[in-house]
């Protein structure tokens, strides 16, 4: 029987209890990966805050961001090898259903996720099988291959499936981690004019170096008023990644006549919409992505390879593993202008 330290939720607006839990034994289709980074996303503190429940009874380990290297695998295990550098997909699809068959591995009639449905990855060891297993290119570091896996995937999937492309003008209102990949995944598409929204100067700064031609702060007013004055009735596209009703409504206000208002962050209240002079009158397309699919990891990988996106400015704290109470503070109540953090085992 192996034992690794684990962080541990037993109930909301509690802090997570490390301890020790016995680790599944590694089964022939999976890989053993002894972690070396995992990420603190907004998804987490939804299941700390009690908005999110896990659907596994608790207590349950958390985290969903994760890389590391490969310490054991199963005999039937060909993707990688011992001592390879991974991250792991926590999306934990079938690959058998129908829609898994179709690509759609997203929305899987037997779709799990790391640390909702199973343990996950705020721990020393885990295992995984391979299906969800990928290399990290070279030039990719622990923090930041463990972050891409979400903050960077998300964002580039809700890029897709709104179909952005050149010439396009986007906002991307809420500038976090998916947030801030969200900018570039715009200049990488080909948005000519790209507008960050946020309330603190310091994620504004960093948009525009990351790509945003505009930055908006709403503490300078009506930002809806303002971003229609700046393009001259809206933007083509709107991404709203807070979660908030009030932020869902003014991204929506913020698109023309005949454009795209795409939900990407988790609003689990209700959304006064009038579907008449919100959407019908202006034929705005209300969309909202479902995490990622996996076809697109080799994509966003082969992009970051090839130095066409750039993660160097994803990753803003670096914790130990038994400090987690504290990294979940300090995304909780923004301390230090938080865009991921980071726990090192």
């Amino acid at each position: 029987m192996v034992k690794v330290l684990a962080a541990r939720y037993y109930e909301p607006r509690k802090p997570l209890k490390l301890e020790q839990v016995e680790l599944p034994k590694v089964q022939d289709d999976d890989v053993l990966v002894r972690i070396k980074a995992a990420g603190v996303c907004h998804s987490d503190l939804h299941t700390i805050n009690g908005l999110f429940p896990p659907a596994k009874p608790p207590p349950i380990t958390l985290g969903h961001e994760m890389s590391g290297i490969v310490e054991e695998k199963g005999k039937n295990v060909k993707k990688v090898e011992i001592g390879d550098r991974v991250g792991a997909d926590y999306v934990l699809s079938c690959g058998t259903c129908s829609y898994c068959v179709a690509g759609k591995d997203n929305l899987c009639d037997n779709f799990k996720v790391m640390a909702v449905n199973t343990d996950g990855a705020w721990t020393e060891k885990i295992v995984v099988p391979q299906r969800h297993i990928h290399r990290l290119p070279h030039n990719v570091g622990f923090p930041e291959g463990a972050i891409m896996n979400c903050a960077v995937m998300t964002s580039y999937h809700a890029m897709k499936l709104a179909q952005v492309s050149a010439g396009d003008t986007v906002l991307v209102y809420g500038l976090g981690g998916v947030g801030i990949n969200a900018i570039q995944w715009a200049k990488v598409f080909g948005a000519t004019e790209i507008i960050g929204v946020d309330l603190e100067e310091g994620k504004l700064d960093l948009a525009k170096r990351m790509g945003a031609t505009i930055t908006v702060n709403p503490k300078d007013g009506d930002p809806v008023q303002r971003v229609r004055e700046l393009t001259g009735g809206g933007v083509d596209v709107g991404f709203e990644i807070i979660g908030l009703v009030d932020t869902v409504r003014k991204m929506i206000g913020c698109v023309k006549k005949g454009g795209k208002a795409v939900m990407v962050g988790m609003c689990f209240d209700n959304v006064p919409i009038s579907p008449v002079n919100d959407v019908m009158t202006p034929e705005i397309k209300l969309m909202s992505p479902q995490d990622h699919l996996k076809a697109e990891i080799p994509q966003v990988l082969k992009l970051i390879e090839n130095g066409r996106f750039d993660l160097s400015h994803s990753v803003s704290h670096r914790l130990p593993l038994k400090e987690v109470n504290e990294g979940v503070r300090i995304l909780n109540e923004r301390i230090g202008n938080p865009v991921r953090v980071v726990l090192e085992p």
